[in-house]
């Protein structure tokens, strides 16, 4: 049985996607799902950075050396595997389709070990990344309030639906200061698309602007780890259970999600 391809990205960078899908692969594990997380950022190295680790062998040794795609897996937090990248392969891919198709080949093969292969995609709307998206069973959108950040969403929905109309996506808000923010931002994202384009998406959830986030990035371990019980952690294992449930929340329960979120906050 094939894994199920959940892509995580975002149309503009610096909004948290990496961090959103470490995490998110975590919670995933947490829930008894074997999960392959595939570093195909085109910064790269931002799986390993969030982890502080250092690959021995990289997807570089896979596509042009005599490694094989699984003996360069590691093993992060929670079992989940990692498939780190390396920097230049993605942009080979690129221009060569030859290294692309073995990539994806690699994918097959591995996913029959996994029960969700979660990629965490680069930023913006190159071929890879739109490749990556278009591929997907799922894709969570990440995003935040900043008017930059929503037009580049708005740009990758719109790019993304017209290569594979039938994707389900669904939106992250990220560093959200307030509810009433992310729900705002949700809301002219929603609008636009749905205006313009005639494409409807979902809101998966929204992560606080959580100081216990910045302070596990700065001890390189994923904040589901180091801060389990913090509003962050609370709000990725929600996203982590409803994407398994593949429906969207009824209204109600959402905002009532959403409260409790910021109530571990103090209201923030």
């Amino acid at each position: 049985m094939r894994a199920r391809r959940i892509a995580v990205t975002s149309g503009k960078g610096g909004v948290g996607k990496s961090n959103v899908s470490l995490n998110l692969a975590i919670a995933l594990a947490r829930m008894g799902r074997r999960v392959l997380l595939v570093d195909a950022d085109t910064n790269l190295a931002n799986i390993d950075i969030l982890l502080g680790i250092q690959a021995r062998l990289t997807l570089a040794d896979a596509i042009f050396g005599d490694a094989f795609f699984g003996d360069i897996l590691l093993e992060g937090p929670d079992g989940i595997a990692i498939l780190p990248g390396s920097s230049g392969v993605v942009e080979i891919m690129e221009e060569d389709a030859a290294v692309r198709q073995k990539m994806f080949d690699a994918f097959d093969d591995l996913e029959r070990r996994f029960d969700v292969l979660l990629i965490d995609t680069g930023a913006g709307l190159s071929e890879n990344v739109l490749h990556f998206v278009a591929g997907a069973d799922d894709v969570v959108l990440v995003t935040n309030s900043e008017p930059t950040s929503i037009t580049d969403a708005y740009a990758m929905v719109k790019v993304a639906t017209h290569m594979n109309p039938a994707l389900k996506l669904q939106v992250v808000v990220n560093l959200a200061a307030k509810e009433q923010d992310a729900k705002d931002t949700f809301e002219k994202l929603q609008l636009a698309v749905r205006n313009f384009l005639s494409v409807d998406i979902e809101m998966l959830g929204l992560l606080p602007a959580d100081k216990n986030v910045l302070a596990a990035v700065n001890q390189r371990q994923p904040f589901l780890t180091l801060f389990p019980k913090s509003a962050a952690s609370t709000a990725i294992m929600l996203m982590a259970h409803k994407l398994m449930r593949r429906t969207q929340a009824p209204s109600e329960d959402s905002e009532n999600l959403a409260r409790r979120i910021y109530d571990k906050m103090g209201g923030a």
